[in-house]
């Protein structure tokens, strides 16, 4: 029976540390106010103030649809993907550079708790900063767009499901390979590079967005990540045993 407690506790210490790195607390902060607040301000709060060329593109329905559906939508995908990969990068590597590993090592813990404990670490402030992040960008955009539609444009069907759906399944994915990764690299830096390799997924987002696929990307790489999760889950006992991270430490 997974110890909870005992792995919040873990979970807590990693976030204190995380608090003192700005080689990860720079991306956590830096991706947000983007996605959040910088873009939605230039794609969406510039062309509503020159309404001479809001009108060449079509209204403010064309322009929500053009810039919130097939730009700023798969951008936000970024935010769960990286914030988890700049955390989960940490998970092992940073115990090496700081040279405490061996002290985890030393809890009266399972293989399993150990594991689920780094993922708990990545897993819940990268969620809870998704959600702030929605939240924050649905309250822009509808402030942004009410007074000339008259309704509120956001959330719709498709950004729940990005958001709760999609999110928790891309963020876990994410932070998997990067602890696995991470406990075989020789630094956090060197373990973010190497992990990095997942924001290949951002693109085939992203090109689904311009091309108006979105829909169709979003479940199919759910349907293909979900599985994906699944394996690991199951084959993490084996990647992850305490025998294996000794040798590599």
């Amino acid at each position: 029976m997974i110890r909870l407690g005992l792995l919040m506790k873990i979970a807590r210490k990693d976030w204190r540390e995380i608090k003192s790195n700005k080689q990860i607390l720079v991306p956590m902060l830096a991706l947000p106010i983007l996605v959040t607040i910088i873009y939605p301000l230039l794609m969406i709060g510039g062309p509503l103030s020159d309404p001479a060329g809001l009108a060449e593109m079509g209204g403010v329905q064309v322009l929500l649809d053009m810039m919130v559906g097939n730009l700023i939508r798969p951008m936000f995908v970024m935010i769960p993907l990286l914030i988890t990969m700049a955390i989960a990068s940490d998970a092992w590597a940073g115990e090496k550079e700081r040279k405490t590993a061996e002290s985890l090592f030393l809890l009266p813990l399972s293989d399993t708790e150990l594991f689920v404990a780094k993922v708990l670490a990545s897993f819940i402030p990268g969620m809870l900063i998704t959600w702030g992040c929605w939240v924050a960008l649905t309250g822009m955009i509808d402030t942004m767009v009410f007074p000339y539609i008259g309704y509120l444009y956001m959330p719709d069907l498709l950004w729940l499901f990005l958001v709760f759906v999609f999110s928790p399944i891309l963020a876990f994915f994410s932070i998997f390979v990067n602890v696995w990764v991470s406990y075989r690299a020789k630094d956090t830096k060197s373990a973010q590079q190497i992990g990095g390799s997942v924001v290949t997924i951002f693109i085939g987002v992203l090109i689904g967005g311009i091309f108006g696929l979105l829909q169709v990307i979003l479940v199919l790489l759910t349907v293909v990540f979900g599985a994906i999760d699944v394996v690991l889950v199951l084959l993490s006992p084996r990647l992850f045993s305490r025998e294996a991270m000794i040798a590599k430490f």
